[in-house]
């Protein structure tokens, strides 16, 4: 476990191979927790404790939504940035809950300072890529991300991060709220009675149980472009994310334990190609 901390702010990361061994998120920063003077903004959400099930995550999880199962033969090989080559098993359709046979996990090296660590992942022949996690003061923190695609066929899809935020453990209900600078549109699953837009933002009426999860996909700037820009908050504490390119869309998923807001930005990229994007949070 590797422990980075800066004036109030401290926060507990995995090393890859480390806590979760699925093969849905990016195993670069696995997040353990997040804590602000004591006051966990990132914990574990979940009863389940099996390291290879998909969703046994914490706090900034981030995954590559780029495998393009159309040139994946049944038994052949494909890649999953930040996990590794993986095999398909069957003809079954891709899944990214599903767990798949890692073939090739690349080669992984961690840097670790006081204040910052960097995640550097290789898998010869596809790619490059590096993250590096960084605490400044004022109870900020940054993601910075690159990625240098060096396989033969383009990269095609979407980078997100799921942001398993906690908020002390308490239950998500009407102190839970999400603000925009601008006007959210989106497609709500089902008409909900404990959830719902309301100017520049989202509001919970009421407690959100776990037999009942709440979901809006495709949720966007209804007057404009999507802008990297939002707040998730209850009661006096909150998370101000800010994110340095614009987005395609955001997911919205919340259960009773955890709200999310998802951020998706495009990544398409030729052979050769690299690219570089990265998020900032300020707890509060």
């Amino acid at each position: 476990m590797i422990k980075l901390a800066c004036e109030g702010l401290t926060v507990e990361l995995c090393r890859p191979g480390e806590y979760y061994l699925g093969t849905r998120f990016d195993r670069a920063g696995i997040f353990r927790r997040i804590l602000m003077d004591d006051y966990a903004f990132a914990d574990e959400w979940f009863s389940h404790q099996d390291p290879f099930r998909h969703d046994r995550v914490c706090g900034l999880s981030e995954e590559f939504v780029t495998v393009d199962w159309t040139r994946v033969p049944v038994g052949g090989l494909f890649c999953k940035p930040g996990v590794g080559l993986l095999r398909r098993p069957d003809g079954a359709e891709y899944d990214r809950f599903r767990l798949y046979e890692v073939v090739d996990p690349g080669i992984w090296e961690v840097n670790v300072r006081d204040d910052e660590v960097v995640y550097e992942h290789t898998l010869k022949g596809w790619y490059s890529y590096s993250k590096r996690i960084v605490l400044l003061e004022g109870g900020r923190l940054e993601l910075v991300h690159s990625l240098d695609w060096e396989a033969r066929e383009p990269l095609s899809g979407y980078f997100y991060n799921h942001n398993f935020i906690t908020f002390g453990g308490l239950q998500v209900g009407p102190a839970r709220r999400f603000v925009f600078p601008w006007q959210p549109a989106g497609d709500w699953r089902h008409d909900y009675d404990n959830a719902g837009f309301v100017p520049g933002g989202v509001a919970f009426y009421g407690p959100v149980e776990a037999s009942n999860a709440v979901f809006c996909g495709n949720l966007h700037n209804a007057d404009g472009p999507t802008t990297c820009d939002f707040i998730m908050a209850d009661g006096s504490r909150s998370v101000h994310v800010r994110g340095s390119r614009l987005l395609t869309h955001i997911v919205l998923w919340a259960n009773d334990r955890v709200a999310c807001l998802e951020p998706y930005l495009s990544l398409q990229m030729a052979p050769g190609a690299s690219c570089h994007w990265s998020f900032a949070y300020e707890f509060r």
